[in-house]
């Protein structure tokens, strides 16, 4: 079991239960014939639990298991989960019925003896199944065929299981003698694996990977297809890269961000097993930048699967008395003829400013709006049509100022015309696409259509993390010769 750092320890127990095991993330109590697993904030990298908590995480990784968990029940397919949100208050104590953030994040879960093994389970070639890979040209003895490079699909959907360590890494497994010892949990893995890779599909994402635990009767446990447990690669990204001739996986939604850093400061090349190892990486302060941006990831990846925010998911589908943020929303338009007629925003759900604007004839006001934070704002719709910079623009100047507020671009005009058409690839054709738009159709918002979309997506929706821009040289002065 993982040393816990100061702060993940520092967590409350739940008063009134018995406490089973405390693990990386969650905490785990006795009830009358069934379990609670209260997922906390607390964050792992290579097998350490680090000093620090990401905010609403735990929240996030409960309310994810219940979305896929009802999703398979349609499948047949039975999970650890039997109470979530109000409904485990009919298990708990007294005192500690109506605690929304309890509801939140804890589960009532069936008792299962677990099978003693990680069902890992991959549909392309990356993280530590590239070493493998490069070593003999194997994945826990599947032979692969030769030229396969980091983000590559597979021939088929790998079962590729390892340990399930106490203490510091999981070792590979080979599969055959998994498949004969738990012939049950491995094809149930597969078939889910295929049933949840089917719906990422359906909401631009392609799940690279994940990890499953199931009781030795066959049911799943513990993490079902979340950002712990798994890989999320924006499918389109995804595909694009691999028309390349030097191929690599590309960003995932998940804790990358903290790996990152975690590699950055050798955390990987420390043993889990050494308690001088443990106490220095526990003397690591995570930076909050990093935490908050987190956060933002792990917010979006949910919406991305489910659709909805995870303070909608609580209140609509698992009762809890939550009530989600009033945004605040600054429309630019830019010109007064882009201004649609009669429309309307509902003001009981945002906080709704519109500003008329051009970034080519009011570039003072333009660069005080942007140092500004958008004036406060949440989010910022760019709504306009012709040769369209506004959005674009504005992204820039909201970076080069540090200021956390997203764009959504909006194209206007006649359909059909090349005003139109000018606006849709002036936000689409920016270099590595800052300006948000429709990701899960690969789409701008367009239209009157479009710009009531952007709003409901804006008050209903989650939006990307902030792109990391790539500076370029700057070149001046150069002598261009004849010819």
């Amino acid at each position: 079991m993982a040393t816990l750092s100061p702060v993940r320890a520092a967590v409350p127990l739940l008063n009134g239960l018995e406490l089973l095991s405390r693990g990386k993330v969650r905490d785990s109590y006795e009830l009358p014939g069934a379990l609670l697993s209260s997922a906390t904030d607390g964050i792992s990298i290579f097998d350490f639990v680090l000093n620090a908590r990401v905010k609403m995480k735990g929240i996030i990784l409960n309310a994810l298991n219940h979305f896929w968990s009802e999703y398979l029940w349609q499948f047949e397919i039975p999970t650890h989960l039997a109470a979530v949100g109000a409904a485990i208050d009919k298990y708990l104590p007294a005192d500690l019925r109506g605690n929304t953030d309890l509801q939140s994040r804890a589960s009532v879960i069936h008792r299962m003896k677990m099978a003693p093994v990680e069902f890992i389970y991959r549909s392309v070639l990356t993280g530590s199944s590239v070493s493998s890979y490069k070593k003999d040209g194997t994945v826990c003895e599947h032979r692969l065929p030769p030229g396969l490079q980091d983000g590559d699909s597979l021939p088929c959907i790998l079962d590729t299981p390892t340990t399930k360590a106490e203490e510091g890494h999981d070792e590979n497994m080979s599969f055959r003698e998994v498949r004969e010892r738990y012939p049950q949990q491995t094809m149930l893995g597969l078939q889910v694996f295929q049933i949840c890779s089917e719906h990422c599909e359906s909401r631009g994402i392609k799940l690279a990977d994940t990890k499953f635990e199931f009781g030795e009767g066959g049911r799943i446990g513990d993490e079902i297809v979340t950002p712990d447990s798994s890989r999320f690669w924006e499918f389109k990204v995804w595909q694009d890269g691999r028309k390349l001739e030097k191929r690599k996986a590309p960003p995932s939604y998940d804790k990358q961000l903290v790996r990152a850093w975690g590699i950055e400061q050798g955390i990987n090349k420390r043993k889990p097993e050494n308690p001088d190892d443990v106490a220095w990486v526990h003397s690591l302060e995570v930076p909050e930048k990093l935490i908050e941006q987190t956060t933002e990831i792990y917010r979006y990846i949910f919406w991305r699967l489910t659709g909805m925010t995870i303070e909608n998911y609580l209140s609509d589908r698992m009762d809890v008395a939550v009530q989600p943020k009033k945004k605040k929303i600054a429309f630019v338009f830019g010109s007064e003829s882009d201004l649609p007629t009669g429309f309307y925003a509902n003001r009981e759900r945002a906080e709704i400013v519109v500003h008329v604007m051009s970034c080519h004839r009011n570039h003072f006001e333009l660069t005080g709006f942007a140092n500004s934070g958008c004036g406060g704002a949440d989010v910022v719709i760019c709504a306009g049509g012709k040769a369209f910079a506004l959005p674009g623009v504005l992204d820039a100047m909201l970076y080069e100022a540090g200021k956390n507020v997203r764009v959504i671009g909006v194209a206007l005009g006649e359909p059909g015309s090349k005003s139109f058409e000018a606006a849709k690839l002036s936000i689409e054709e920016i270099p590595g696409a800052p300006v948000v738009m429709d990701e899960i159709s690969g789409q701008v918002y367009a239209g009157i259509s479009g710009l009531s979309s952007a709003l409901n997506r804006a008050i209903n929706g989650e939006l990307p993390p902030v792109k990391a821009r790539v500076a370029k040289p700057v070149r001046m002065n150069i002598e261009l010769s004849a010819g």
